[in-house]
C-alpha cells in the first residue's frame, strides 16, 4: 500500500502524533526481570516526556495504569496536560485505567466516556468469557486554533477471552460510529490505541480490520523501509523464559481523504542500563490533517 500524495500547497495542516503505550501496572510482586514502579517511573515518564518533545498536539493511549501513576504521569507531564479515563474495576478511581491524555492548551475535550467492555457496557462489568473488567476510553476533541476535530480511544483487551476480545472487537466497532455520528457534517479522524492481546491472526485483529470496519491498522500501511525503530514485536516481557515476544499492540485509524499518515515506529522498552521501562514497547503514528 502506498501512502496518499501531499495536499496541495497553502492548505492547512495539522500535525498529530499518537502515542500507544501499555506502561505495566504497579505491582507488588514483580516477576523475574522486573523493576518496581519506583524504578521504572523516571524513566518511562522521561520517554513519554521525549516522545511529546516538539509535539504539542500528542495525544497518548496508555493501559494497565493505576490511580497513583496516573497521577505520577500527570505530575510528570506538567500543568498544560490533562487526562480522561476511569479505573475499570467501579468506574471511579479503583483498578487499572486506559487514559487518554492530551494538552489543554491546543484542545478541548468536547465529550468523553468510558465503557466496559461486556454485554453492560454502561456500567463496571466482566464480558463474555473474560477474567477480569475491560475498558475503552473515549473522547472527541476540537483544536483550538484550527478548529478540526479528532476521536479518540484507548482500550485493553482480556488476556484469556477469546470470545471477549473478538465481542469486543465488534462492540468497539458499534462505539466508534456512534461517536462519528455525532459530527453529521464532517468526517473527523478516528485513531484506536491499545494493547488487544491479540495478534493480527487472531479474530478480534481480523474483525476490526475487515473491509467493512473501515479501520486500518497504522502499521500495515506502512512498508517497512518507513518505520522508524523496531520491525514488529511490541510485547517483550521483561526476559521471562516461559514469554514468547509478539505483536499485541496497535494503533489503528479511520481516516478521511484529507488525513496523511508520515510515520510509525516501534520504540524501545530497554536501554543500556538494562531496566525494562514496561514489558510492552510504545508504538506511535505522526499524521497530517
Amino acid at each position: 500500500m502506498t501512502l496518499p500524495e501531499s495536499p496541495a500547497p497553502g492548505s492547512a495542516q495539522l500535525h498529530i502524533r499518537f502515542v500507544s503505550f501499555n506502561i505495566r501496572f504497579a505491582t507488588d510482586n514483580p516477576v523475574p526481570g522486573e523493576q518496581p514502579w519506583t524504578d521504572r517511573r523516571p524513566r518511562l515518564c522521561a520517554q513519554l516526556n521525549f516522545l511529546t518533545s516538539g509535539h504539542d498536539s500528542t495525544f497518548l493511549c496508555l493501559q494497565e495504569v493505576l490511580y497513583s501513576q496516573l497521577l505520577d504521569i500527570q505530575d510528570s507531564l506538567g500543568p498544560s496536560w490533562s487526562h480522561i479515563g476511569r479505573g475499570r474495576e467501579d468506574g471511579k478511581l479503583a483498578g487499572e485505567f486506559s487514559p487518554i491524555f492530551f494538552r489543554v492548551d491546543e484542545w478541548d475535550c468536547q465529550d468523553w466516556k468510558t465503557y466496559w467492555l461486556s454485554e453492560t457496557p454502561e456500567r463496571p462489568s466482566i464480558g463474555w468469557d473474560a477474567v477480569l473488567e475491560r475498558i475503552v476510553t473515549v473522547g472527541s476533541f476540537r483544536h483550538k486554533t484550527t478548529s478540526k476535530a479528532v476521536i479518540v480511544m484507548s482500550t485493553h483487551f482480556d488476556h484469556r477471552g477469546q470470545i471477549a476480545r473478538e465481542e469486543s472487537s465488534k462492540l468497539i466497532l458499534m462505539l466508534a460510529s456512534e461517536w462519528r455520528r455525532t459530527y453529521r457534517d464532517s468526517y473527523p479522524p478516528l485513531v484506536l490505541g491499545g494493547d488487544l492481546n491479540s495478534t493480527p491472526t487472531d479474530q478480534a485483529y481480523k474483525t476490526l480490520t475487515s473491509s467493512e470496519s473501515g479501520l486500518q491498522d497504522t502499521s500495515a500501511v506502512f512498508p517497512d523501509e518507513l518505520k522508524y525503530g523496531n520491525r514488529d514485536i511490541t510485547y517483550t516481557s521483561f526476559g521471562e523464559p516461559d514469554e514468547e515476544p509478539k505483536t499485541i499492540d496497535f494503533l489503528f485509524v479511520q481516516r478521511p481523504p484529507t488525513l496523511i499518515l508520515r510515520l510509525f515506529g516501534i520504540l524501545p522498552n530497554k536501554f543500556d542500563d538494562g531496566l525494562f521501562l514496561s514489558d510492552h514497547r510504545p508504538i506511535f503514528v505522526d499524521m497530517e490533517v
